[in-house]
């Protein structure tokens, strides 16, 4: 570089510094005068504001070397003005042109009006801290001297304002200087409308933040447009029209009525305090909903579980044949009406977004042959063929929901029966294409029935619908099986459709993907117990046509007692004699506060087997009964949850609460015994405990293959149960869920799910939620002897084997 180049560089750096100093010096000697223009009767206040402006504005501090302008300890930035009114005002016309150039306009505006506005709430909300102002008139005086330094526009406040607090507020201002009028003039533009958005919006902030009032402004008058000033109009939102209408009913007829935009920030803002409020109110009428259903589900079933046990109690006296036919009616309709409070429990929860879907390993040809078993009955007794057929190549277990799966089949079989007078039903599942991760399964279900009407089939996924009346006065049905089963298939993502056969009847097809389970992924889903729960929820205990499998386990011969724990006397009375008549010894217990006080002795101490206990009691509830049962009393028998309530969740609640099953109203005399009978058996059954039945039919003939699997069994189950007692000692209850989830995926293989699966399923949930490490140990000192009586049998099984 030269030395001429070096001097010229000198020199002009010099003249910067100069320049830096006399704005450092006048950056605050302007005067009240200089920077706004107010009434005499509050210019004291602005003269004061002036000083302290002034004051605020004199620490000026440039450096253009780390690139920072700081006033006061505060960091600024400087922008081009016309950037911010005109050039944007037409970049965004430019971007919304499809909109037109009102709206586009518009949508300019209310943009700059919003971001100014919280602006200026948020710069006097910190000029206010700093410079300690407390008084309203104050603290909005210093805001158009605050505007005039920081470029914004000089302010001149008419005589016909009123600035005070409360709805009267009311503020007429000029801006004989505005930035954003100046940049259209400057570019020698001439504005279709009033432009001094951001001036509107940053005043109004300004004067909001001061009197804690909402504020806006509306400009009524603007230089860029060709008037004579830049004329504003500042008063609460609910009065702005009222105070614009006088603005322009001048007698004279000077000002006339002008062209201006109203913001429309507080239109916005009441829309989204109107939308969080609806919101508010949908979740609200939600919650209402589901504590409606809860109770309605609660007040309807109760009544009707007592109708349908007391009518199966009548069924097994002395009845002659027309009285016969008078109660299996009555039953009938009964599991009719259950069966329709039970669709629109669905509906309800489907709508209001509560049915879970819960992933779980199953075998789909377990799951097929179970539902085929099931219905078996029903279709016999019609007369009519079942067909049922599973795809050879359909090898592995699935993870996927199986009780919906089982819902929706369950829906359409159940149909199909129902609606074919002769000839066969047919439930098929065909394997579509498989990869290594996933398959595509199609089930199809098909009839010989009359089919549908082809003006009738689009909606036959309607709520409330069927086909036709005829089928409706002669079936039944509320018309909302096959509704639900659409959207329990969506929400597992698959698709169903219905369709009439060529050669009469119809056919349903459910296409649905799902992913393959890893080997050794967790235990596999019984589909029979499945089935025959969901056929049991839609057609009752019996079905229409025949009788279902009972259960074959029975009750200990020495009469082990049970306690029933229930408010209702109906109800009571209804348990207390299906367990009297099968050799079980009852007490009663009216609230939970008498189950406690009989349990302790208070009322003369009676040990129990089992609780039954029901979950919605007035005072102290189900759950909180069983709290104190475990917590303070210590005590550990088998605890089923008896409620009405049919609610996604309930099952899980019951689990979580230290109950061991979960039965809901209404119930049968069969499904009450099944349940109980299997708690009971864990705790003594003299009898065998393990089945090898599985086994033996997975390995055919092959016994080399029976008793390896039982070897490994017996090797595995003391490693495993090590692990659970160290993991217990050293408080790892990682290495305890890990150990007891391999114990639950063997134990099925030898027909140990009923002895031991909810107690190893219970065991694992706590592990994994990190429960109580008492808790822990107390479940494990129930399973462990049941472990050591099963290695027993399986030794003396292997010893008679070789002998």
């Amino acid at each position: 570089m030269m030395e001429s180049d070096i001097d010229v560089l000198r020199k002009r750096i010099e003249e910067l510094e100069k320049e830096n100093a006399v704005l450092r010096q006048n950056s605050g000697v302007a005067g009240p005068v200089d920077s706004v223009a107010v009434p005499p009767e509050i210019q004291p206040v602005f003269q004061r504001a002036q000083e302290t402006v002034s004051s605020y504005f004199r620490q000026l501090r440039l450096e253009p070397g780390k690139g920072t302008i700081e006033i006061n300890d505060e960091r600024y930035v400087l922008v081009r003005a016309s950037t911010l009114s005109k050039d944007f005002l037409q970049s965004v016309q430019g971007l919304y042109a499809d909109r037109g150039e009102e709206e586009a306009l518009s949508i300019g505006k209310n943009l700059l009006f919003d971001v100014s506005h919280v602006l200026g709430i948020n710069d006097a909300r910190n000029f206010h801290h700093k410079m300690n102002l407390t008084d309203p008139l104050a603290k909005l005086s210093a805001g158009p001297v605050h505007f005039a330094y920081s470029g914004w526009a000089f302010v001149e406040i008419l005589p016909e304002s009123n600035p005070v607090p409360g709805n009267d507020f009311y503020l007429v201002y000029n801006h004989p200087y505005s930035f954003e009028a100046d940049s259209w003039v400057r570019a020698g533009v001439k504005a279709s409308s009033t432009v001094c958005i951001m001036n509107s919006g940053y005043s109004s902030g300004w004067c909001e933040e001061s009197f804690g009032i909402p504020l806006t402004a509306v400009e009524v008058s603007c230089i860029a447009r060709g008037d004579k000033h830049c004329t504003f109009i500042m008063s609460p939102p609910e009065r702005i029209e009222e105070h614009l209408a006088h603005f322009h009913k001048d007698a004279q007829g000077v000002r006339g009525q002008g062209h201006y935009t109203i913001p429309t920030f507080f239109q916005r803002k009441q829309v989204e305090e109107e939308m969080q409020r609806a919101r508010q109110m949908a979740e609200a009428s939600a919650k209402m909903k589901t504590d409606f259903l809860a109770n309605m589900s609660h007040e309807l079933r109760t009544p009707l579980g007592a109708i349908l046990g007391f009518t199966g109690l009548l069924k097994k006296t002395a009845v002659d044949k027309q009285q016969l036919e008078y109660i299996d009616t009555i039953s009938q309709s009964g599991n009719s009406l259950l069966g329709v409070i039970n669709d629109v429990l669905d509906l309800s929860r489907l709508e209001a977004g509560k049915y879970t879907i819960r992933s779980s390993v199953f075998n789909v040809s377990e799951l097929m042959a179970s539902l085929h078993r099931m219905f078996m009955p029903m279709a016999t007794g019609k007369g009519l063929r079942l067909d049922q057929y599973t795809d050879e190549e359909i090898g592995w277990d699935l993870n996927g929901d199986a009780a919906r799966l089982s819902q929706v089949l369950t829906n359409l079989v159940g149909n199909a029966i129902k609606f074919t007078a002769k000839g066969s039903v047919g439930l098929f599942c065909e394997l579509v294409k498989e990869n290594d991760q996933e398959v595509d399964l199609l089930f199809r279900v098909q009839d010989t029935g009359p089919g549908i009407p082809p003006d009738k089939i689009d909606m036959i996924f309607d709520r409330f619908t069927q086909a036709d009346m005829e089928s409706n006065r002669q079936f039944g049905g509320a018309g909302l099986g096959l509704a639900i089963s659409r959207q329990l298939t969506e929400l597992m993502g698959g698709e169903l459709s219905i369709l009439n056969r060529e050669n009469g009847g119809v056919e349903c097809v459910l296409t649905i993907r799902l992913p393959k389970a890893a080997v050794g992924a967790g235990q596999v889903l019984n589909g029979e117990g499945l089935g025959q729960e969901l056929v049991q929820r839609q057609y009752g205990s019996t079905g229409q046509y025949g009788h279902f499998r009972q259960s074959s386990l029975q009750p200990r011969s020495d009469k082990p007692s049970v306690m029933i724990v229930e408010d209702n006397p109906i109800n009571q009375k209804l348990v207390g004699i299906m367990l009297t008549n099968n050799s079980y010894n009852v007490v009663t217990a009216g609230s939970g506060e008498e189950a406690i006080s009989i349990l302790t002795g208070k009322t003369g101490h009676q040990p129990v087997d089992l609780i039954l206990l029901d979950i919605q009691m007035p005072g102290m509830d189900g759950y909180e009964t069983c709290r104190r049962i475990r917590a303070d009393l210590g005590i550990n028998v088998p605890v089923i949850a008896i409620t009405a309530h049919a609610l996604d969740g309930e099952c899980e609640k019951c689990y979580e609460a230290g109950m061991h099953d979960y039965l809901a109203k209404p119930f049968t005399e069969e499904q009450l015994l099944e349940r109980v009978a299997a708690l009971l058996n864990k705790k003594g059954n003299e009898g065998p405990l393990v089945n090898l039945d599985f086994l033996r039919r997975q390995s055919g003939t092959n016994d080399k293959l029976l008793t390896d699997m039982i070897q490994l069994f017996r090797q595995q189950v003391p490693e495993q149960l090590d692990k659970i007692r160290d993991g217990l000692a050293n408080g790892n209850v990682l290495a305890v869920a890990q150990a007891v989830h391999v114990l639950r995926n063997s134990t099925g293989f030898f027909g140990l799910t009923p002895v031991l699966g909810d107690d190893l399923l219970a065991m694992e949930r706590e592990a994994r939620t990190d429960g109580s490490a008492i808790r822990l140990a107390q479940m494990f000192e129930r399973t462990e002897p049941i472990f050591r009586q099963v290695l027993e049998e399986l030794e003396t099984f292997i010893q008679t084997k070789s002998r």
